[in-house]
């Protein structure tokens, strides 16, 4: 058993091209385990590919809700190519190393001009519902994007888990108590990443924060999470995220919750073994 686990990041992705030897180096010194997430059908191939050559790696094979609806693409990631469930299906049953399905969801921050929203969210919904019926026939827990969406996620859970084998983690939650408590009475884990690390600013209130969040929570159902190369944590702010910087995340919890590090520590590993189902 490591550490800790990186239970939601892109290690696979190019930002980590010239110098993943050492990035992989640094999780082995620091005993960091990491989940891999696809987002395409071939980004998807490639995260699996990676996991299936690297001890302490696993991936997940999904695409990315947010491609199916815009044509923007982060550099870092590169085009998302077409969306195939009959693909990322294929690609879910290509490998042991693979052990959940996302990141899937949905994502109503920004559609292509001209796309009529109304046709741009059942596109999405549509898909979502792909990979759910996907993880329930492969007995895969699910890896949840949400933005903008939150009450359509929420319903359409609530909606599916009625069928049964639904299951997984909202991916990067920053969400009010009252929808963590809906996700939570779902039966699903929630994740937090660095963004957890970042002072509160002067217009957000503390009162209803999401450290509020982290406190209240059951522990045994937080995952923590980089969602690396992006968003690195408060004492690497502007700088690539990598795996190892997980530990800040859970001392922020530690912090937050009036533990010890090692107690967050082992129960959010705990926590993400029983998930995912890891083994070496």
């Amino acid at each position: 058993m490591p550490l800790l686990i990186d239970s939601h990041c892109h290690l696979h992705l190019p930002p980590y091209r010239e110098d993943r030897d050492a990035v992989l180096d640094r999780m082995r010194r620091d005993d960091v385990w990491a989940v891999t997430v696809g987002t395409s059908v071939r980004l998807s191939e490639e995260a699996v590919a990676f996991a299936d050559k690297t001890e302490g790696v696993w991936a997940t094979v999904a695409y990315h809700p947010e491609h199916l609806t815009s044509s923007y693409h982060d550099e870092d990631e590169g085009e998302a190519g077409e969306y195939s469930i009959d693909e990322i299906a294929r690609v879910a049953r290509s490998s042991g190393k693979i052990v959940a399905i996302g990141e899937t969801g949905l994502d109503f921050f920004r559609f292509d001009e001209g796309l009529d929203p109304d046709v741009a969210k059942d596109r999405q919904i549509h898909a979502f519902r792909d990979h759910i019926s996907l993880a329930r026939e492969l007995d895969l827990p699910l890896v949840i994007h949400c933005r903008d969406a939150m009450t359509e996620v929420i319903d359409i859970l609530r909606e599916e888990s009625k069928m049964g084998g639904v299951r997984g983690v909202m991916h990067f939650f920053t969400g009010t108590w009252d929808e963590a408590q809906a996700l939570l009475d779902l039966g699903f884990h929630l994740g937090f990443t660095g963004a957890i690390t970042f002072p509160i600013k002067k217009t957000q209130d503390s009162a209803t924060h999401i450290h509020r969040v982290v406190e209240r929570m059951p522990l045994d159902r937080l995952l923590i999470e980089t969602d690396a190369p992006w968003l690195a944590p408060q004492a690497h702010r502007g700088d690539r995220n990598e795996p190892t910087y997980v530990r800040f995340v859970a001392e922020k919890v530690a912090e937050l919750r009036g533990m010890a590090f090692d107690e967050v520590a082992r129960q959010t590993t705990d926590n993400a073994i029983r998930l995912f189902g890891l083994t070496t």
